[in-house]
């Protein structure tokens, strides 16, 4: 059974469309400079974001290896991952992605990058996850469906 996926495959260029926006914030700072804070409140709070980021992508990565797959956003997974963060959020390396995004935009004290989030955010859901998961779902079916029913796409 195969599924549509849409007219084009984005799935392999998800980092660029994610980092698109980040550039033009730090673009438009440049420009037109803003400030979220002051510097020292901005940068604790940058780098709590940027340190919560770690240890999600580091879990992340870990059940990849354990399951013996190698991390490829571009290619379908081939095992369903539903252990340790994925029991939490069923898409840990981008949510860590985002909390770095944050956590960027804070040290850098940019109001800028902080709106270009969601645009960013935006191209994950639409391009990546919406279209992984339908993939999944067709793949895993029933098992999918479970584990779905019981873990948050976010947090």
């Amino acid at each position: 059974m195969s599924i549509d996926t849409g007219p084009v495959r984005l799935q392999g260029t998800m980092p660029y469309l994610f980092m698109l926006p980040l550039m033009i914030g730090g673009l438009a700072e440049n420009f037109i400079p803003t400030k979220l804070f002051p510097t020292i409140i901005s940068i604790v709070i940058g780098t709590f974001f940027c340190l919560l980021s770690i240890p999600i992508i580091i879990l992340a990565l870990r059940e990849f290896y354990k399951a013996k797959i190698i991390f490829d956003a571009r290619k379908a997974s081939t095992t369903l991952i539903t252990t340790s963060i994925y029991k939490i959020t069923r898409h840990p390396v981008y949510l860590s992605l985002i909390l770095f995004y944050i956590g960027l935009s804070f040290l850098i004290n940019s109001i800028w990058m902080l709106v270009m989030l969601v645009p960013a955010i935006y191209f994950i859901q639409k391009f990546s996850v919406e279209r992984e998961e339908k993939l999944l779902e067709v793949k895993y079916g029933e098992e999918f469906q479970i584990y779905k029913a019981s873990v948050r796409r976010w947090i």
